[in-house]
C-alpha cells in the first residue's frame, strides 16, 4: 500500500464526514422515486419503509443478542455500536429492495451503496472504540520495522544526575523484536519495544522498565497504534533530559483469538514467558535498572488483568502496576470453561491465581498501583473499585481514575495507561 494511502486517518471528523456523506447520498438516491410510476410510489415507499424498519430491528437485535446476551465480546457495547448495527442493516435492506425489479441504474447505485454502508458502519464503530487510527493500521501496514537497539553499556552515573550528550536524539525509537520462549517454549509473536532518547546514546543510564500488555483480541502493536504510549513517553522524555522508561510490549496471547490468561497451562506457558524469558531478554539487551522499584507491569482489559495478576504474584520483580479496565480474575469463557482450559480442572489453582486471592493473602507495602477505567463503563467500573480497594487493603499505595466520558475502549486505554505511568514517574528518580 502506498505510504500516502496507508497514512490516511480514519478517526478524524473530516474522514468520518466524507464516508457518512457518501453513504447518505447513495441511500437518498435509492429512496427517491425516480423511475417509479406515480401509481406505484405509495407501494414503493411502503416497501422501503418496512425493509428499513425490519433491517434496523434486526441490526439492533443482533448487537443486543451477541453483545448483551451472549457476551461474545466480553464488554458492554455502547449505544453507538447498537446504532451502527441498526443503521448498517437498515441501509442494506434499502439497497436489497432496489435490486429487485428495478432499472439497471438503480441496481448499480444499490451495488455501490452496499460497501459504502458497510464502510460507514465500520468507521463509526472504529471511532467509538478508537482502535485503528489510519487505513494502514487496518491492513497491518504499520510502517514499523525491526528495532534499532542502543547500547547496553550503561553509565555509572546515578540516574538523577545523568546528563545527555550533545548527540542524543530528540525522540525515542520504536521497533519490533523477536523475544524467544527459551524456557517457556511459548510461541509468541514479535514484541514491540520503544526506547527513549537516553537509551540510544553511547553510555546510557540504567533506565526504568514498563512491560505493557494488550487486550484480547489484540497484539503488541495496539499499545502504540491505538494506545499511543510512545507519544506519552516521548513527553516524559522531553521533561526529563531524554530519560523515560523503556517500554517493552511482548505478546502474551500467541494469536489475536487466543487467551492463555497469563498462566502456565496447556494453552501455553505464558506466566513463565513473561516473568522469565521476557525479563531475561530485557536484562540482556537493554540498559535497565535491576531495582524492582523501577519495573512496572501495565495493561488494558485482559492485559490489565494480567498486570494485577503478575504484579501481585511477583512483587520482587515489579514495584509498579497499572491496571486499566482489568477483570476480577482470569477468564476464558465461563468460570467452568476457564478452570478446565487454563487450570487443569483445578478450582484451587484457579482461586490461587485470582488477583483478589493474592491481595487477600499477601502484603505489598512497597508496591504502587494505579487503576483506571472508563467513566461510562458500567461493567468494569465496579471491578476497578473492588480491585483497587483490595490492593489498598493489602498495603499497596493506590491511585484511581475514572476517565470521563469513555467506556471499555481505546480512548480509556490510551488516557488511562498514560495517566497510570505518569503516577509512577516520581518514584523513578528521573533527572529534572
Amino acid at each position: 500500500m502506498p505510504s500516502w494511502l496507508s497514512s490516511v486517518p480514519i478517526e478524524t471528523m473530516r474522514t468520518l464526514a466524507i464516508v457518512y456523506a457518501i453513504a447518505v447520498v447513495l441511500l437518498i438516491a435509492l429512496v427517491l422515486p425516480f423511475g417509479v410510476v406515480a401509481r406505484r410510489r405509495a407501494r414503493w415507499y411502503a416497501a422501503l419503509g418496512l425493509a428499513a424498519l425490519a433491517g434496523a430491528g434486526i441490526g439492533w437485535g443482533l448487537v443486543w443478542l451477541l453483545g448483551d446476551v451472549d457476551d461474545l465480546f466480553g464488554v458492554q457495547l455502547t449505544t453507538v455500536v447498537h446504532l451502527a448495527g441498526a443503521g448498517l442493516f437498515a441501509g442494506l435492506a434499502v439497497a436489497v429492495v432496489n435490486l429487485v425489479r428495478t432499472r439497471w441504474w438503480r441496481k448499480a447505485i444499490a451495488v455501490v451503496a452496499i460497501p459504502a454502508v458497510l464502510l460507514g458502519a465500520g468507521v463509526m464503530i472504529n471511532e467509538d472504540f478508537a482502535y485503528y487510527p489510519t487505513l494502514g493500521d487496518v491492513v497491518g501496514d504499520t510502517g514499523v520495522g525491526a528495532l534499532v537497539a542502543g547500547s547496553i553499556r550503561a553509565s555509572a552515573e546515578p540516574l538523577s544526575r545523568w546528563r545527555p550528550p550533545a548527540d542524543m536524539p530528540t525522540e525515542g525509537s520504536l521497533g519490533t523484536v523477536r523475544i524467544p520462549g527459551t524456557v517457556s517454549h511459548f510461541a509468541a509473536r514479535d514484541a514491540w519495544v520503544w526506547l527513549p532518547p537516553a537509551a540510544l546514546v553511547k553510555d546510557p543510564p540504567r533506565l526504568p522498565v514498563v512491560v505493557g500488555l494488550s487486550g484480547q483480541p489484540g497484539q503488541p502493536s495496539d499499545l502504540f497504534l491505538a494506545g499511543h504510549l510512545d507519544t506519552a513517553l516521548d513527553a516524559v522524555a522531553r521533561a526529563h533530559h531524554g530519560v523515560a522508561p523503556i517500554l517493552v510490549v511482548p505478546d502474551q496471547l500467541g494469536s489475536p483469538s487466543s487467551n492463555p490468561m497469563c498462566v502456565n497451562s496447556r494453552l501455553g506457558n505464558v506466566r513463565t514467558y513473561l516473568t522469565v524469558d521476557v525479563r531475561h531478554w530485557i536484562l540482556a539487551h537493554e540498559p535497565v535498572s535491576v531495582n524492582r522499584r523501577d519495573w512496572t507491569i501495565a495493561g488494558f482489559s485482559e492485559g490489565g488483568t494480567c498486570a494485577i495478576q503478575l504484579g501481585a504474584g511477583y512483587p520482587a520483580m515489579f514495584g509498579g502496576i497499572v491496571d486499566v479496565s482489568g477483570e476480577l480474575a482470569p477468564r476464558n469463557g465461563t468460570v467452568a470453561q476457564t478452570i478446565a482450559r487454563g487450570f487443569h480442572h483445578s478450582k484451587a489453582a484457579y482461586r490461587a491465581a485470582a488477583p483478589l486471592h493474592l491481595l487477600a493473602t499477601h502484603r505489598y507495602p512497597r508496591t504502587t498501583a494505579a487503576f483506571a477505567v472508563g467513566g461510562d463503563d458500567q461493567r468494569y467500573r465496579p471491578i476497578m473499585v473492588r480491585m483497587s480497594a483490595a490492593a489498598a487493603a493489602a498495603g499497596m499505595t493506590v491511585q484511581r481514575w475514572a476517565v470521563p466520558g469513555t467506556a471499555h475502549d481505546w480512548h480509556t486505554a490510551s488516557q488511562g495507561l498514560a495517566w497510570g505511568i505518569g503516577r509512577l514517574v516520581p518514584l523513578w528518580g528521573l533527572p529534572r
